[in-house]
Order: structure tokens, then sequence, then C-alpha cells
């Protein structure tokens, strides 16, 4: 990896621009649902865009095959989601009606 201003773009940034709102997401559904099963699949995620960044910096592909492969690995991840979110759909609707009043 290179040092300065070109690690910021092309390390932190895609890192933390991924990492969060999977986390996020993950964090949120499994608080809301009280299932477990949400948090670990926004840890794994995060794991598997770690690791394919790195590998694709290290690497050294270029930056539209790089974004290319993450952009492939997050519709995989919320396709993932998505089938977890149908499995647990009453704990979540339950979860979000207590949570945020809805539909009260």
């Amino acid at each position: 990896m290179t040092a300065g201003g070109g690690l910021v773009a092309r390390w932190y940034a895609p890192l933390l621009g991924g990492l969060l709102p999977i986390l996020l997401l993950g964090f949120l559904a499994s608080a809301v649902a009280d299932r477990l099963v949400f948090a670990g699949w926004a840890l794994a995620f995060a794991l598997l865009w770690t690791v394919l960044l790195r590998q694709g910096l290290e690497a050294r592909w270029e930056p539209r095959r790089r974004w290319a492969s993450l952009a492939l690995l997050a519709a995989v991840g919320l396709a993932a989601f998505a089938g977890l979110a149908a499995v647990h759909r009453e704990d979540l609707d339950l979860g979000v009606r207590a949570v945020f009043g809805v539909g009260a």
C-alpha cells in the first residue's frame, strides 16, 4: 500500500464507507428483532468486505475492478440480508412496532 493521501483514498474511505452501513444495518436489525443472526451477518459481511478490499489493493487491481468486485459482494450480502429478513419477518415486524411505535 502507498503512504500518504493515497492510502486514505484507497483504503480508509472504502473501508469506512462499506463497514459503517453494513454494521449499522446488521446491529440495528439484531436489536430490533432480538436475533443475533443479524449481528452475525453484519460481522461476516464486514470481514468479507475488508478481505476483498485488502486483496484488491495488494494485488494492485485497477479501481474499476476493485469497485466492481465490492459492488458484487454488496449485492450478494444484501440478498443474504433479505433472506434473513424474510425468515425473521415476524420478529422484525414486532420489534419495529415496539421500538418505533409504528402501526399502534
